[in-house]
Formats: structure tokens, sequence, C-alpha cells
């Protein structure tokens, strides 16, 4: 169930987790029947990504400690984990700027090219269907977040026509 790498992965949810919770306390509380508030939500998946993480950690120690050495230990060298792991990081990277940039150039203009660099990211290479799919997407979540969960989408580049 666990590796011996699963360490690294506890480490991220704990950190995640973390860092949920840290954005959470900037939340805006308004007025609302909900005893429970806005922050209940992302707080307790933060706190289940936390026991996700140590869960992680404790396999991992478990793992790492019953595998006896036998011969030539299997050591990964740098280059060989950073490329395992080059689309988690570059998905990441992608996801936070588009974060970043959401509300300056708007969500019309910018989840095309989110979801456009996550399928190159995965190694989908043909133009035409990542096209249709960045585009088709974009539009089932627009009309999704507009229309059925009523939610204003940053506009951006586009505010200076309405």
């Amino acid at each position: 169930m666990f590796t011996r790498d699963d360490y690294i992965v506890g480490i991220a949810a704990i950190l995640i987790g973390i860092g949920i919770i840290v954005q959470a306390q900037f939340l805006e509380v308004r007025t609302s029947l909900d005893p429970a508030g806005p922050k209940a939500l992302p707080v307790g998946i933060a706190v289940a990504m936390i026991v996700i993480g140590i869960i992680h950690i404790a396999g991992s120690y478990y793992v790492n400690r019953s595998i006896e050495p036998v011969g030539k230990t299997d050591v990964k060298s740098i280059t060989e984990r950073f490329r395992e792991f080059r689309p988690v990081i570059s998905i990441v990277i992608i996801s936070l700027a588009y974060g970043g940039l959401l509300d300056i150039f708007g969500y019309l203009v910018m989840t095309p090219l989110l979801i456009g660099s996550i399928l190159w990211v995965l190694e989908i290479r043909n133009i035409r269907k990542i096209l249709k799919i960045s585009l088709l997407m974009t539009t089932i979540l627009y009309l999704v977040f507009r229309y059925g969960l009523q939610v204003d989408l940053p506009i951006g580049l586009f505010e200076y026509f309405s």
C-alpha cells in the first residue's frame, strides 16, 4: 500500500493543508444563517489533508523500517526524482499563474489557457484536440458556474466592453 517515497506526498499534503487553513483565515464573514460559516468547508478539507499527510508519513516510515537492505540499494538521483515530479510541479506552477492572472485577464481568456497548458503537460500534443477540449470545457464550466451556481466569474479584459 505504501511505498518508500510516500513521505513526500505526506509532507506536500500537510503543507497544502496548512496553506488552506491560513488562507481560510482571510475569508470574509458575512451575516449568514449557517452556524459553521464560510471557513468550515476549507478548514475541514485542510484538516483531512493534514491527517492524510500524517498517515502517508507514518506508512512510509513503517515501509522503510521493514525493508532490509539487500545488496545494492535503489537510490535515485535528484534529476530522476525531478523528472518524475515534473508534471506535478508544472501543473502547480500553471495553476498558481492561473489564480494570479484570473482577475486581470478574466475567466474566458485564462481558463482555455489553463486547460490547454495542463493537456500539454500531460503530453497531449494534437493542437486541434487541445483547442476543442479547452474551449468545450471552458464553455461547460462557464455555463455551470454562471447559470447553474449563479457565480459571477472574473471578466478581466472584457470589463472595458461592458
